[in-house]
């Protein structure tokens, strides 16, 4: 009867450890450009103040989608034991993201399109060693999609905006099961058409992401008509 009480005091030590994420364990802390080389890393110094995305823009003909390369934090400490495996490392797999105007509230879109929406991603953080230190990784994803150009471009003429906010939020779970969710990160974009034109062609060449976020790119800066 003994045994059955330490071993059963053992697993509810064990899982309640692997519960023990504190609230905020992950977070969204910045927007990154992609380097000369087209490649994006969590190590680079380079964040980005604000996007730009040029709705005018067209690849082949077809819109492109705003994409973002948000850097998420993680804050879990490693709680791997000699009879359990690593649990605190995180896969982030997706981002909720709410499509907000200047003044904070939320735009009513047009059917089929909803908001807030849900966009997909992938990237793993590995737990910390401990408390207090955190692990950063850059997790790529469709930030507006170019189905809600056209919604976009209504609203900002109705409104007199030429900016929008994506609140976005990364979700995931760790290698123990649990889900996480970060608090809301809040990026402004400007909204254009045909902003871009007051780059020189070599620059739009060189421009990992063209049709938008050109600013580290660009001789002179982008005007919002």
């Amino acid at each position: 009867m003994s045994r059955f009480i330490l071993v059963a005091t053992m697993l509810a030590m064990t899982f309640a450890g692997c519960n023990r994420f504190p609230d905020n364990s992950i977070q969204v802390v910045g927007n990154l450009p992609p380097d000369d080389s087209c490649v994006l890393s969590a190590d680079q110094d380079l964040r980005l103040l604000r996007g730009l995305y040029d709705i005018a823009f067209r690849a082949g003909g077809q819109p492109a989608d705003y994409r973002i390369a948000p850097l998420v934090r993680s804050y879990i400490v490693t709680n791997a034991l000699e009879f359990q495996g690593e649990a605190g490392t995180i896969q982030i797999d997706n981002f909720d993201i709410t499509l907000l105007l200047p003044d904070g509230s939320v735009p009513a879109l047009p059917p089929p399109l909803v908001n807030p929406y849900r966009v997909t991603t992938n990237a793993v953080i590995p737990a910390n060693l401990a408390p207090g230190q955190s692990t950063d990784e850059v997790a790529g994803a469709i930030g507006i999609p170019a189905a809600y150009q056209e919604a976009l471009r209504a609203i900002l003429a109705e409104t007199g905006f030429s900016s929008v906010l994506l609140e976005i939020s990364a979700g995931g779970t760790t290698f123990g099961g649990f889900s996480q969710r970060s608090p809301p990160f809040r990026w402004p974009v400007e909204i254009c058409e045909g902003c871009l034109e007051n780059c020189t062609a070599e620059d739009l060449d060189n421009s990992c992401i063209p049709g938008q976020d050109v600013w580290p790119y660009c001789t002179a800066p982008p005007v919002t008509p």
